[in-house]
């Protein structure tokens, strides 16, 4: 594998995600909805903090102050995920 080529390493990454997701959600005795669930929730995940790097990166933002960006996006969404998790959970 070529590490030094970013599309080859995103893919390598990329099938990499798939199959631990698989891994983990068949070792806790998921079955197929729970896995299309955690696949599509991560897909989600990964558009809007791939798309908050790459929008930052147009914008002409530095590759690290682009990470960030992409950092804050993926707290955010987990703070959202934990919201409506303890709402759905506790009741408002």
């Amino acid at each position: 594998m070529n590490i030094h080529n970013g599309r080859t390493l995103i893919a390598a990454f990329a099938v990499l995600a798939v199959v631990t997701t698989a891994f983990v959600v068949v070792l806790v005795g998921g079955g197929l909805e729970e896995l299309a669930f955690a696949l599509a929730g991560g897909l989600g995940i990964a558009v809007v903090v791939v798309g908050a790097y790459k929008i930052a990166d147009m914008k002409g933002l530095p590759h690290s102050h682009s990470v960030a960006v992409a950092g804050v996006m993926l707290g955010v969404v987990y703070m959202i995920a934990l919201t409506v998790r303890l709402l759905t959970e506790f009741g408002a």
